[in-house]
């Protein structure tokens, strides 16, 4: 079943809306730089979580994330190509578990490359960070 495979790919970040007084917080204690993010109309700021052994992403709640409920938002996989998430996305769609919530875009971070997010059943909002070039 498709969410089983979903699982089975190498998770590559989870993704937390924060306020602009946490924002600050991270700045001022030198932990990370945010970058922006035109095509969101965020901010976003990669930290390593030792404890967790994955990157946090954090998202400032503004532009696309205005609304979004500050705290966890999202969990990233890594996918290799195109050509899988096409087939991801087919799956998807056929068995009614998800929709698309956005075309591939640019990532204007180190992190990540080419992403789209979806929304699947049982698992939320979930990003794919298509590593091909």
């Amino acid at each position: 079943m498709i969410i089983e495979e979903i699982k089975e790919l190498t998770p590559n970040h989870i993704g937390i809306v924060i306020s602009q007084k946490f924002k600050e917080t991270i700045l001022e204690e030198k932990r990370g730089e945010f970058v922006e993010d035109p095509i969101q109309g965020v901010e976003v700021c990669f930290i390593w979580d030792e404890e967790m052994q994955i990157y946090k992403e954090f998202i400032t709640q503004e532009g696309r994330a205005k609304n979004y409920k500050i705290g966890y938002n999202h969990i990233c996989f890594d996918i290799d190509t195109k050509t899988e998430l096409q087939s991801f996305h087919k799956q998807l769609i056929k068995s009614k578990l998800g929709i698309r919530l956005t075309l591939p875009e640019p990532s204007p971070t180190k992190q990540c490359n080419i992403v789209s997010f979806y929304k699947i059943k049982g698992l939320g909002i979930v990003e794919f960070n298509i590593l091909e070039s």
